[in-house]
C-alpha cells in the first residue's frame, strides 16, 4: 500500500512566497506597500486578498497573474483565488516604514 504524504500548507507560507511579488512601480513586495490585504488556507486551497491603490491600475491582471503563479508554485497548494480588492480602502499609512523612506530618498511622493 503506497499513502501520498500530504503538505499542510500554511499562511505564513504563503507570506513569504508572496515577498517576490512586487508593486509595479516601486520594487518592493505587495506587503511592504500594503497591498496584501489578507491570505487564507484552507488546506490545499489558498484566497488571496489584495488592497490595489487605484482603481483604474493598469497592472491589475499582472499583479494578480504574479499571485497566483507564486502560490501555485508553493508544495501542496492545488488552488489559488486572487481577489483585488478594489472595493477595500487602500491608505497610505499601510505602506511601511522602510519602504516609505526607500521611497522618500528616491523621489517618490505619497
Amino acid at each position: 500500500m503506497v499513502t501520498a504524504t500530504v503538505t499542510q500548507v500554511t499562511r505564513e507560507q504563503v507570506v513569504e512566497a508572496l515577498e517576490d511579488v512586487h508593486d509595479a512601480h516601486v520594487p518592493v513586495s505587495l506587503r511592504s506597500m500594503g497591498m496584501l490585504a489578507d491570505v487564507e488556507v484552507e488546506g490545499d486551497r489558498v484566497v488571496v486578498s489584495m488592497c490595489i491603490p487605484c482603481m483604474a491600475c493598469p497592472a491589475i491582471s499582472f499583479l494578480t497573474d504574479q499571485v497566483r503563479a507564486r502560490v501555485l508554485a508553493i508544495d501542496g497548494v492545488a488552488a489559488v483565488d486572487v481577489e483585488p480588492g478594489l472595493h477595500l480602502s487602500w491608505d497610505r499609512d499601510s505602506v511601511d516604514t522602510r519602504t516609505r523612506e526607500l521611497m522618500r530618498a528616491n523621489g517618490i511622493q505619497l
